[in-house]
């Protein structure tokens, strides 16, 4: 999704003139035909919280900028410059983050996207889209850069399959499952593994719906509060700590409305993972597969 992300960005490019690119040494696909842009591209390098600072000052003059580079040194590396320099003063930048969740698990902690969400998400007037899958990815970008103002988008890395091909609104929650017993709401590539939970307790007579939260901020608190009263059952299901990311957006909004469903959050325990492997490899260590979610939705329901 990361690819087909850049490739909607240069096309948008060579339509308006007023959009600059900046990424923080990163080769990435079209990097070529960015570069015939003039001083709309810049390589920054490893600076990020330059980057973001050159950023918001082009903003400022007028320009739609773009930044890029893997999410924990384009947001948690330069968290003070994304508040003090692009949310308030509403600067018009966009954050793209490479790597959510496990996609770099190989690499260790230093890699592991697993609080950029919630820190984000505290941030007066930013924005927060976290795509499925590539299809998704396009269309959700196409939507917010016709908006002003800050935003982030949190992508994994490249050659996800589409796991929809409904169309996704902005801000909106979209089934891409029906059901009746029992809710999960997922965002990022971690669908796949709701879509796999969902299978599994359907074929054992529970009715399980799926919802993809694309949008995390603003977040659909619409039709979380409708399935609050007509299911049994509702989670999260996110490649991130349970601390502050879907899951924690979804209490927030249950504490303050009554309700009858039961409600559980899956998510990264609150503590770094004490084992290196690849995305798939990490979610199962921590209980984030479409089997062992299914088999704790089982024991919730009983």
């Amino acid at each position: 999704m990361r690819n087909a992300t850049i490739e909607a960005l240069y096309q948008a490019a060579e339509k308006d003139p007023r959009i600059v690119f900046i990424t923080g040494d990163f080769q990435h696909v079209r990097e070529a035909e960015f570069r015939a842009l003039g001083d709309r591209y810049q390589n920054a390098g490893m600076a990020e919280q330059n980057i973001v600072s050159v950023a918001a000052g082009m903003a400022l003059s007028g320009k739609k900028v773009f930044v890029f580079s893997i999410i924990p040194f384009i947001t948690l590396r330069c968290i003070e410059q994304i508040k003090v320099d692009v949310c308030s003063h509403e600067a018009d930048v966009i954050v793209i983050g490479g790597g959510a969740g496990f996609t770099y698990g190989t690499c260790g902690i230093t890699h592991l996207a697993i609080e950029d969400i919630a820190m984000m998400r505290a941030l007066p007037h930013m924005r927060i889209i976290s795509p499925s899958g590539p299809r998704e990815a396009v269309a959700l970008f196409n939507q917010l850069i016709t908006e002003k103002g800050p935003a982030y988008i949190r992508l994994n890395k490249r050659g996800e399959p589409d796991l929809t091909d409904r169309s996704p609104v902005l801000g909106k929650g979209l089934v891409v499952r029906e059901g009746t017993d029992a809710t999960i709401f997922s965002t990022g590539t971690i669908l796949a593994e709701a879509l796999a939970a969902a299978d599994i307790l359907n074929a054992k007579g529970i009715s399980v719906e799926v919802v993809n939260m694309h949008t995390i901020k603003p977040l659909d608190e619409e039709i979380i509060r409708d399935r609050a009263i007509s299911r049994k059952f509702l989670c999260s299901l996110e490649e991130h700590n349970v601390i502050g990311g879907l899951g924690g957006a979804m209490a927030e909004v249950l504490a303050e409305v009554p309700h009858t469903a039961k409600f559980h959050r899956f998510g990264i325990p609150d503590a770094w993972p004490k084992v290196v492997g690849s995305q798939k490899f990490l979610r199962g260590a921590v209980g984030l597969s479409g089997e062992k979610v299914a088999e704790q939705i089982l024991g919730f329901l009983a």
